[in-house]
């Protein structure tokens, strides 16, 4: 039987979760205070197998009505490995309080063509982050990133080092960063959280084991890319970004990653995760985000999410919260499918 223990401790949360081989920034101390900013309510549990850890789930409740309520580990939770899933998805089954099931989406990274595995009594069920991204491995330096790129993909990054000027900057490129990522997400009818949440992930990502940063393209003086970056435990994440269309001959998006990609590899980090592109392109309002991705080359990976039934409500509430997304996506755009 696992022994589970609550964790309240920020340092001590994230060296358990940095040492656990499977793990992600959503599951660092600093994740769990901004979710709070959309009703999210974190809780930090270790789970250990007499004196080994064997996983670390920050456990999120959202409240829907009444009573009712889910529990989700974004991206997690960390564990030692794969196959410890299930006995974990249990052991947690005490802390359930209610809640009509619990869901867990571990960043374990399998092929994106494989099948998932079963982790019975689990279900694989819908995620909330992103089911597919890109994974570059920053262990092959920059010539060999770049000879991975696809051809025109080495060229506009070549292009980029010498057009625009990128830098890795704080919380004093804010502004630079909101502004793109606004216009961005009007042109692409995308739906974001306000203002403050991103100032939060900048703010509480920069914690024990962490770093958050804006890597911004600038050509003359004007901001023309920037992402919001989050680094943990060996990956750096690129979370949000934008763009103008203006002077698209300085190609600064390309510019924009590989001052982030030189950051990570100058620091030590061995994966750069490119965060979310949809199962397919094709007919998919993210196909141009998806071919813009993939010219970097890396590997296509997956992150199935599995779903433990507390209550005889847990069907009703999933159908219900699929028909919800699809009315949102509907209003934003026009369509009932995900971007991703």
């Amino acid at each position: 039987m696992l022994r589970l223990q609550t964790i309240t401790d920020p340092t001590h949360w994230n060296a358990l979760v940095a040492s656990l081989p499977i793990t992600s920034a959503l599951q660092s101390w600093g994740w769990g205070e901004v979710k709070k900013l959309s009703g999210w309510m974190p809780e930090r549990i270790a789970l250990y197998e007499g004196d080994e850890l064997v996983a670390a789930a920050q456990l999120f409740r959202r409240s829907f009505f009444g009573p009712l309520s889910m529990l989700y580990a974004s991206r997690g939770p960390a564990l030692r490995r794969i196959e410890d899933l299930p006995r974990v998805a249990e052991a947690l089954r005490a802390r359930a309080g209610g809640a009509a099931y619990l869901k867990l989406e571990p960043e374990g990274g399998q092929d994106a063509a494989a099948t998932p595995p079963s982790f019975l009594p689990l279900s694989q069920s819908e995620t909330i982050q992103p089911e597919y991204t890109i994974w570059l491995d920053l262990r092959l330096g920059r010539e060999g990133l770049l000879e991975g790129m696809d051809s025109m993909h080495k060229r506009n990054t070549k292009l980029a080092q010498k057009r625009v000027v990128t830098t890795i900057e704080g919380e004093e490129a804010f502004e630079e960063f909101w502004a793109l990522f606004e216009e961005t997400n009007r042109r692409a009818k995308l739906l974001q959280h306000s203002k403050e949440y991103y100032q939060a992930v900048l703010r509480e990502m920069n914690q024990p084991e962490g770093r958050a940063f804006i890597s911004i393209a600038r050509h003359e003086g004007r901001a023309l890319a920037a992402g919001l970056f989050v680094a943990f435990a060996g990956k750096l994440d690129y979370l949000y970004g934008g763009s103008s269309r203006e002077n698209s001959n300085a190609k600064a998006p390309n510019g924009m990653h590989w001052g982030a990609i030189e950051w990570g590899i100058q620091h030590g980090y061995h994966t750069y995760d490119l965060w979310g592109v949809p199962r397919q392109s094709e007919g998919s309002h993210a196909a141009g985000i998806d071919r813009f991705k993939e010219g970097f080359g890396g590997r296509r990976v997956r992150f199935p999410a599995y779903d433990l039934a507390f209550s005889p409500l847990y069907g009703l509430l999933t159908k219900a919260l699929r028909l919800r997304k699809n009315w949102m996506n509907y209003r934003t755009r026009g369509t009932t499918r995900d971007v991703l």
